[in-house]
C-alpha cells in the first residue's frame, strides 16, 4: 500500500474520530450548560426566598419601631400636659400672698421672687422632659436596631447552607 494512502486512511479516520468525540462532547457539554442553568435558577429563587425574609423582618422591625416611637411621642406629650397643669398651679400658688393665721399682719409675697420658683421649676420640666423624649428614641433607635441584626442573622445567607 502506498504510504500517501495509508497516511490520508490515518488523517481520515482522525478527523473521522475528531468530529464524531465533537459531538459526543457537545452533547455532555449541553447538558453541563442544562444542569449549571437549572442549578443557577434554583439559587437564585432560594436568594430571593432568603431575602424576602430579611425584608419582610425589616418591615416588622420598622413597624414595632413605628409603635413604639409613637407610645414615647404619646407618653411625652401627655407628661407635658401634666407638667404644663402642674407648672400653671406652682405659677398660681406663687401669685397669690401667703396667708399663715399664726402670721401677725401678713405681708405680700415677694413678686420677682414669687415668679422665679415658676420659671426655674418650668426651665427644669422643660429639660427634663426634652432629655427624656431623647433617651427614650435612642432606646428605641437602638432596639429596632438589635432585632433588624437578629432578623437577619437567623437567616442563612444564600451560599452558607440551608
Amino acid at each position: 500500500m502506498n504510504p500517501y494512502a495509508l497516511a490520508a486512511l490515518f488523517a481520515g479516520g482522525i478527523a473521522t474520530g475528531w468530529v464524531l468525540n465533537g459531538w459526543r462532547l457537545g452533547e455532555q457539554i449541553n447538558a453541563i450548560r442544562a444542569d449549571h442553568a437549572e442549578s443557577l435558577a434554583a439559587a437564585e429563587s432560594r436568594a430571593r426566598q432568603i431575602e424576602s425574609g430579611w425584608n419582610a423582618g425589616m418591615q416588622e422591625v420598622q413597624r414595632n419601631a413605628q409603635e413604639k416611637i409613637d407610645a414615647v411621642a404619646a407618653d411625652v406629650a401627655a407628661a407635658g400636659s401634666a407638667a404644663e397643669r402642674l407648672r400653671e398651679r406652682v405659677a398660681e400658688l406663687s401669685r397669690r400672698p401667703a396667708a399663715c393665721p399664726g402670721a401677725t399682719g401678713g405681708g405680700e409675697a415677694a413678686g420677682p421672687a414669687g415668679g422665679l420658683l415658676a420659671d426655674v421649676s418650668r426651665r427644669l420640666d422643660q429639660a427634663a422632659d426634652e432629655l427624656a423624649e431623647f433617651a427614650e428614641r435612642a432606646a428605641v433607635a437602638g432596639e429596632a436596631c438589635e432585632a433588624a441584626h437578629d432578623s437577619i442573622a437567623t437567616t442563612p445567607a444564600p451560599g452558607r447552607g440551608v
